[in-house]
């Protein structure tokens, strides 16, 4: 992984200057004033060949003036320089900062070259915990040297060094966190979140990975539960920042109208004012738009809904207002949440599903939109991670018709068979579970019947939610029986508390299809806000798109429901939510 190196120099550059003049009694030769000098010009490349001359000056302070010229090669880029001179380095005649810093360079050296277990030796040489002003290096380091070996005391040494990060190294750094957590299998993260200390610095990010993955959170991770504050006498102010010009404006008035639509339909109304604000098509009239809210009295802003925009905002150095950003981009500021509708956590649902049935070994049909290979990653990461198997993936252009020749050759490629035995006394057994499809509807109808022509009729095919269009056509939608898929609920079933959705559809026949579930969304997005306005965050909302519990990172965990196509229509299918397993966890 790549390590955080933004701040490194300016840090460098103020702790050589903290040294500077350290070595003998009557002070640094000329040589070493000048490297000091060019030091502070930014001028790196001759300062280390004047601390090299220091060296050659002064033989009784070389070992002192060697380290300053290496790590000054190091800022250069110059490895291969910075490691002969740290090599000739006699750290016995060096005071005992000095030494702690030549076993940092030479950690940083050797990682930079691969070499994590002589990283470790080096590090392991710095007898205590190092000064303050080294510590955010050091556990970079130790971070690094760990990652292979042991990813998840990696992450540990990560989620202390988050605090001592400037704040534009942190999205990095919470990255690496959850790189390296999502690296490991249920069972041994299980097993370390229950050894976690409840105090530990990585317990907020462990928490997010296990709640992610649909996983029950050890009591002792669990924060005690605090009573929610009580609702406000007064009005709350929400500010509703959704596009309503420029490409994006149709999804804008969409999520807008399912927003309004609850509100009207919330017994929170008259306690709720809701200023709808246009966050246009750029990230500056988004911010510009959040300003407005902010100014206009907003005590809560639901938006912006465009992934760039969500970016500039979250990146801002001060919110004074509460966001829930309709939208995911990168790690979420303390006190503002994140919600999205993401194709990788239906895969990941789509996953969970198949492991309560015990369905391990998966063939994957996946199609030629960016939605089906997102869904198919965010399957196929929690389906490894769990202990299962993807034996095929089979890339199929949804441009096409006859999908026959690339579905055979992806199951000859597997090694598994094309075809029913001759003896039809002989059992089947197709080599694997199941079938995870993840292909729009107009592809899925073709795809599915070409499926089972491989003798695979028994064999479930489950599919994340792009494989329906609600009020789609039942005769087309026959074809699609026996697939299972997750969804919103609000578009499979009646839902009490909610607006209809058949009424809806009559009214406006443009809310049928992708436009159902942003008016879901939006619904949705005001049940949130409601959450941040109680200060309740544990809360589980049974919402239209699924059960929705807010992280302690600030991102949404979403439970979608599931349905199977019967007789060209879907019929939603009782399980027990995740969610609701995991409870709420603060």
């Amino acid at each position: 992984m790549t390590p955080i190196r933004a701040f490194w120099p300016t840090l460098l550059c103020a702790l050589l200057a903290a040294c500077a003049g350290a070595p003998g009694r009557g002070g640094p030769p000329e040589e070493a004033r000048m490297a000091e000098q060019l030091l502070r010009e930014g001028d790196y490349e001759a300062a280390a060949e004047a601390f090299l001359d220091a060296a050659e000056r002064s033989r009784g302070q070389r070992d002192h003036y060697l380290l300053r010229a290496a790590e000054t090669l190091r800022e250069l880029g110059q490895a291969q320089r910075a490691g002969a001179l740290a090599g000739e380095i006699d750290g016995r005649r060096l005071e005992a900062v000095e030494r702690m810093r030549l076993h940092l360079l030479r950690a940083e050296l050797a990682l930079g070259a691969g070499d994590a277990k002589t990283a470790r030796a080096e590090l392991d040489a710095i007898p205590t915990a190092p000064p303050a002003a080294f510590r955010a290096r050091w556990l970079e380091l130790r971070g690094r040297a760990f990652e292979q070996e042991d990813p998840f005391h990696a992450a540990r040494l990560f989620a202390e060094l988050e605090p001592l990060l400037p704040p534009r190294e942190r999205a990095a750094n919470v990255r690496r966190i959850r790189e390296l957590l999502a690296g490991l299998r249920d069972g041994p993260l299980l097993a370390a979140a229950n050894r976690l200390a409840p105090e530990d610095p990585l317990r907020r990010h462990l928490v997010r990975a296990l709640t992610a993955r649909g996983l029950a959170v050890p009591p002792v991770l669990r924060p005690a539960a605090e009573p929610a504050a009580a609702p406000s006498s007064g009005r709350t102010e929400l500010a509703l920042l959704v596009p309503l010009s420029g490409p994006l404006s149709a999804a804008g008035e969409v999520v807008r109208d399912g927003f309004l639509a609850a509100h009207f339909q919330s017994d929170d109304r008259q306690r709720m004012h809701v200023r709808v604000l246009d966050s246009g098509s750029t990230p500056e009239t988004a911010l510009a738009a959040y300003r407005d809210a902010v100014a206009g009295g907003a005590r809560i802003v639901v938006g912006p809904l465009a992934r760039d925009s969500v970016a500039a905002l979250f990146s801002q150095t001060r919110l004074p207002v509460p966001v829930v950003a309709l939208n995911r981009s990168g790690p979420v500021p303390p006190g503002h949440v994140s919600f999205a509708l993401a194709p990788e956590d239906e895969g990941a649902a789509v996953s969970a599903r198949m492991q309560r049935r015990g369905l391990i070994r998966v063939v994957a049909v996946v199609g030629s939109e960016e939605s089906a290979s997102r869904a198919f990653e965010g399957f196929r990461a929690r389906h490894l991670r769990a202990g299962g198997s993807v034996l095929a993936s089979i890339r199929i252009d949804e441009s096409q018709i006859d999908h026959l020749p690339v579905i055979r050759k992806g199951l000859e490629s597997a090694g598994l068979p094309t075809a029913l035995p001759e003896d039809p006394d002989i059992e089947h057994d197709p080599g694997f579970d199941a079938v995870f499809l993840a292909a729009r509807a107009s592809a899925a109808r073709l795809l599915v019947p070409q499926i089972r022509l491989f003798g695979l009729s028994e064999v479930p095919i489950f599919a994340p939610s792009m494989v329906h269009v609600p009020g789609g056509d039942p005769r087309l939608d026959r074809d699609l029986a026996g697939v299972e898929f997750v969804d919103a609920p609000w578009l499979v079933d009646e839902l009490a508390g909610f607006p209809s959705r058949q009424d809806l559809a009559r009214l406006r026949p443009t809310l049928d299809g992708p436009a159902a579930r942003l008016f879901a969304f939006g619904m949705d997005a005001l049940a949130l806000a409601q959450v941040v306005a109680a200060g309740d965050f544990g809360r589980p909302v049974h919402g239209a798109t699924g059960v929705l519990v807010i992280d302690e990172l600030g991102e949404v965990q979403r439970e979608p429901a599931t349905a199977v196509f019967r007789g060209g229509l879907p019929q939603r299918k009782e399980e027990a939510a995740l969610v609701s397993e995991r409870g709420p966890q603060g």
